[in-house]
């Protein structure tokens, strides 16, 4: 059995028990320790369960974890997620990059660039503020505190004053039917933004596909979909929902 297969039953077991040790799971598997510390530190970088000291526990979370939850995650499927995002940033081009904890990351990468950035992310902006360079919007609004963006009627005005060379987008579920996020605020303005995007770019970890966890509210159809940025090899079912697909090879850290 793969580990993506493992996984899916780890969090189907962490689903119906809270909490499993690295023997339970050694012996449900039959595989050895160190690939059980494997398939955990997979569930812990990527924030869908949260590690301790023999295993491995759930969040606690029948949902997607919130914004903060997931910010506090030391990811490095996130951080190469935003390496091959910054690559695609063009000089002299104006891009919508919207809330999310990996897109900050690219933030992070994107100062000193000749680029204009609109964002509805209060934490985005603050990443892109460090130099005189990119030029950054902040859209205005209502503060949502918990995920940490603004929203309001009047945006979705604001924003058909702007056509955008690309958009960059976190989701957090992907299935045949388009992409999805948990609140409906941020899937109007992103929405918004996507029709407003000569290409839009999204972001996401393989675990979200197919996911089972609520997020109700549609961004777009596969097709909008221009690139998408993963962190494993999709099946070739997968594939074919989108135009074109990026892997990304999941860099390991020293612990793992």
């Amino acid at each position: 059995m793969n580990q993506a297969s493992r996984l899916l039953i780890i969090k189907q077991m962490l689903n119906e028990k809270d909490e499993l040790t690295t023997k339970d799971l050694a012996e449900y598997f039959k595989i050895s320790f160190d690939t059980v510390r494997r398939d955990v530190l997979r569930l812990a970088s990527t924030g869908q369960a949260v590690r301790f000291h023999g295993g491995i526990m759930n969040n606690n979370l029948n949902d997607v974890p919130g914004y903060r939850t997931r910010s506090h995650v030391r990811s490095s499927v996130k951080a190469s997620m935003a390496a091959a995002a910054e690559k695609m940033v063009i000089p002299k081009r104006l891009y919508f990059i919207g809330a999310s904890t990996t897109l900050v990351l690219l933030c992070q990468l994107l100062n000193k660039k000749n680029i204009t950035v609109i964002t509805n992310s209060i934490d985005n902006a603050l990443n892109l503020s460090q130099n005189t360079l990119p030029r950054v919007e902040l859209l205005g609004g209502q503060l949502d505190k918990g995920n940490r963006y603004t929203h309001s009627l009047e945006t979705l005005t604001q924003l058909d004053s702007f056509t955008f060379d690309t958009i960059f987008v976190g989701t957090s579920r992907v299935c045949e039917e388009g992409v999805y996020v948990v609140d409906k605020d941020d899937a109007v303005i992103l929405k918004k933004a996507i029709m407003r995007s000569k290409k839009v770019i999204v972001i996401a970890e393989q675990y979200k596909f197919n996911s089972e966890q609520s997020s109700p509210y549609k961004l777009a159809d596969c097709s909008q979909i221009d690139v998408l940025i993963t962190d494993n090899k999709l099946s070739e079912a997968y594939k074919k929902w989108f135009k074109k697909t990026i892997e990304v090879k999941y860099i390991k850290t020293k612990e793992e």
